[in-house]
């Protein structure tokens, strides 16, 4: 399967998924290089993607902003074709896990300035 095929696929799934936001990053020269495919908001959980086809593979900047993301709290993972089964039980268990976004929801509805919008009702 190509990168492209595998794109197609993930992101077929993500839409059929309630609770997501994400977005495909088209790489450019105006951007910073080795940011994830696909980046996404699960359920409160930040995931970002980096799809790989069955012959590729990840630069060592991909594998960093990857490993700088698992760091900074967030899901970051190079995806392969044959890891889809395995990306959608992450993603099942992402989507069971209610713990934090309570959190941040109480988070987001405090007032901590009057000129952060989060664009709540």
């Amino acid at each position: 399967m190509t990168e492209k095929q595998l794109q197609r696929k993930v992101i077929k799934y993500l839409k059929s998924l309630p609770n997501t936001w994400f977005f495909k990053v088209w790489g450019g020269g105006y951007q910073r290089a080795g940011i994830p495919d696909l980046i996404c908001c699960i359920n409160g959980i930040f995931i970002a993607i980096e799809l790989k086809g069955d012959n590729g593979k990840p630069t060592e900047l991909q594998k960093m902003n990857i490993k700088n993301i698992n760091d900074a709290g967030g899901i970051g993972v190079i995806l392969y074709p044959k890891g889809f089964k395995e990306f959608k039980k992450l993603v099942g268990e992402v989507k069971r896990c209610n713990i934090p976004t309570a959190g941040w929801s109480v988070l987001k509805n405090a007032s901590f300035s009057s000129i952060l919008d989060t664009s709540k009702d």
